[in-house]
């Protein structure tokens, strides 16, 4: 029983995010081409973040191919690192495209709102 104890004193605890914190990440109304560089910088500033996160995508109008890819890349990078992603009120525009070039799933948009993105 000693041991037991001495190898789990000897482990550390991960840290448990308070639910009531989180990153939030708003989108605009237009995720083309144009954004994609000022969107990842946005993304890669997050995705270490010890938080979820949180992007509200309620404005969003339109979405290139370039804005889902990122945010497939952020989503997978997080759930490698066992941390939390949400969609906050997915615009009907981001589920349309995701759906259209076979995201859905790697981004969790088919359930109800808000989304959170397995860890």
């Amino acid at each position: 029983m000693a041991a037991k104890r001495s190898a789990l004193a000897k482990t550390t605890p991960r840290p448990v995010a308070d639910p009531a914190e989180v990153a939030r990440i708003p989108l605009g109304t237009e995720l083309g081409i144009e954004e994609a560089s000022a969107l990842h910088r946005q993304l890669l500033g997050a995705v270490d973040e010890p938080r979820p996160v949180e992007l509200q995508a309620r404005e969003v109008r339109a979405v290139h191919t370039a804005a889902l890819e990122l945010f497939c890349l952020f989503c997978r990078d997080r759930r490698a690192a066992g941390r939390e992603t949400r969609w906050d009120q997915p615009s009907e525009a981001l589920r349309s495209a995701a759906a259209l070039l076979g995201m859905t799933s790697l981004l969790a948009l088919g359930q109800a709102n808000p989304v959170e993105v397995a860890a």
